[in-house]
């Protein structure tokens, strides 16, 4: 009975042992796939963790750069905007510049041609008066009437035997009763008028004057006294026959 007692119990001894080593073998195994486990996920959870913290920096990132592109074009715009009031209010300035000066140009141009227009009429009159007159003394008359705008001070002399008379006179200014080139103030206006190469008047005027228009209605005199006396000349020729 001991000697069976001692097998069964040496038996019961190997059979633990060979549990216990499964039973270690089993729990190392179940150890390694735990820890396998555990290290896996947290292999994952750290790769999700920062795909998480990725996807979040370029949200952010996104997000960030939505608000810069927002600013900076609000602040473009605004700078646009400025530019484009500050270029259009320059252009403005310049054009409303052109404008004035090419309407004050205009004005002046305008008054200028008014006044030669005015000037023009005014020669085409006295030629006219001139021209129609029927005696030299209204001739004369009407020259005096026509230079006086452009002489104030102005004095008509008639050729007489001992040199230049003096006619008729306008303005306040004193002229001498005979006058010649050679002896009037060489300050004055003197024009002689020459008909046929014959000295039959003279012109005289004191400043202030505008020589320009007293050498035309000199010369318009002239004329209208060589007219008068051709006419006088054809009278007397009709007259005769």
């Amino acid at each position: 009975m001991d000697l069976h007692a001692d097998d069964n119990a040496k038996a019961l001894d190997s059979t633990d042992s060979a549990l216990a080593a499964e039973l270690t073998r089993i729990l190392e195994t179940a150890r390694k796939q735990l820890e396998e486990e555990f290290r896996k996920r947290l292999e994952q959870a750290v790769r999700d963790a920062e795909g998480a913290s990725a996807s979040a920096a370029e949200r952010e990132r996104e997000q960030s750069l939505a608000q810069t592109r927002i600013q900076v074009t609000a602040e473009l715009r605004s700078q646009f905007d400025q530019t484009l009031q500050q270029n259009s209010a320059r252009m403005q300035a310049d054009f409303d510049e052109l404008m004035n000066g090419a309407t004050k140009q205009w004005e002046e141009e305008k008054t200028r041609l008014q006044e030669e227009l005015k000037l023009w009429r005014t020669y085409a009159n006295a030629q006219r008066q001139m021209a129609e007159s029927n005696t030299q003394a209204e001739i004369l008359g009407h020259f005096l009437d026509q230079a006086e705008p452009f002489a104030p001070n102005l004095a008509v002399y008639v050729a007489k035997p001992d040199g230049l008379a003096l006619w008729k006179t306008r303005g306040r200014v004193a002229f001498p009763n005979i006058v010649s080139k050679d002896t009037i103030d060489p300050d004055a206006y003197f024009k002689t008028i020459v008909v046929r190469e014959r000295i039959v008047a003279a012109v005289c005027a004191r400043h202030p004057l505008k020589p320009e228009s007293l050498d035309f209605l000199s010369g318009a005199l002239s004329r209208a006294i060589e007219a008068f006396g051709v006419r006088l000349q054809s009278r007397a020729a009709a007259a005769a026959s």
